[in-house]
């Protein structure tokens, strides 16, 4: 339904504190954007009506494996955009992985005994009604709560965290930058310890660790996913595009469905072949942050 009601949000945006932020970008002649939401279309068109910077280049970056709600919206036919698609569901490929971290990946038989279970960026889908039956089985989670009553009927084999309820993500930091959420784990006693992870976002810790990813199929987990060489077991989508992002995963062998999984006997076997799958993917792909440094003459960068 969410994804039904989806429509241009340029009479919610703030006219003054756009007008501010085209005049920084003015200032720093700035000449080259990754987007990764379609909303941001109507303030980059704004600064292309404003501007006369040659050689202006913008990556619109999809998530997805088909064209999502937000780029649906807008019209990106400008000759300064640039499609970049990570993963494709027509041409049931992938094209480049995003590096989330420098870290070497995590072999499949060192890692911690245990799944992330979530419901993406926004808490949402069945995630939740599958934890009493994984609890069942004597599996171990990883829960992200989102709100308080997520941390009743606590389990002792569970682990819970939360991202810090206060956190706005245009908020900077005492030396001016953005950061990613602050997360911490919870207590026994309740406590939350909310910590900050200057390089990634520090739920990609847990990722690395785990076994595999139980949610529904959002594009910022499939790139998890990949990053990390972590098998992916999907829930129900939340819209059409997310639908494609399980169904390419699981074609891919990156992924297999609750279902199917569940009636594998919950295979530790089945989601180490994945794992494996994952990582031969991923040594024959391009960074796209590498691949951006290339095609703009830039240094390399150091993450890989």
């Amino acid at each position: 339904m969410a994804q039904k009601l989806a429509k241009d949000i340029t009479p919610s945006i703030d006219s003054v504190r756009v007008a501010d932020l085209l005049v920084t970008w003015k200032q720093e002649r700035r000449r080259r954007f990754m987007i990764f939401s379609g909303f941001w279309i109507p303030v980059i068109e704004q600064y292309l009506q404003e501007i006369e910077i040659p050689d202006i280049s913008i990556d619109l970056c999809h998530m997805d494996a088909s064209i999502s709600t937000s780029w649906k919206l807008y019209n990106t036919t400008h000759p300064a955009f640039r499609d970049i698609w990570f993963f494709n569901w027509e041409k049931k490929k992938l094209s480049y992985y995003f590096p989330i971290s420098e870290d070497r990946i995590v072999p499949y038989e060192k890692r911690l005994n245990r799944f992330l279970i979530h419901g993406g960026g926004w808490g949402v889908g069945t995630y939740k009604n599958k934890i009493p039956e994984l609890e069942q089985q004597g599996i171990k989670l990883d829960v992200i709560a989102y709100e308080p009553q997520d941390l009743e009927n606590q389990i002792e084999e569970n682990r819970y965290f939360m991202i810090d309820p206060e956190w706005k993500p245009w908020e900077k930091n005492d030396m001016g930058e953005h950061q990613f959420p602050p997360f911490g784990e919870v207590k026994d006693d309740g406590e939350i310890v909310f910590e900050n992870n200057k390089l990634y976002p520090e739920v990609y810790s847990l990722i690395q660790q785990s076994r595999a990813i139980i949610s529904k199929p959002g594009g910022a987990t499939l790139i998890d996913s990949l990053s990390a060489a972590t098998p992916l077991i999907w829930l129900d989508p939340y819209g059409e595009y997310e639908n494609y992002n399980g169904l390419l995963w699981e074609a891919l062998g990156f992924a297999i469905s609750y279902q199917k999984w569940a009636e594998s006997g919950y295979s530790i076997d089945l989601l180490e072949q994945l794992h494996q799958n994952l990582l031969q993917a991923r040594a024959g792909l391009a960074s796209y942050v590498d691949y951006y440094a290339k095609t703009h003459g830039l240094s390399s960068p150091s993450i890989r």
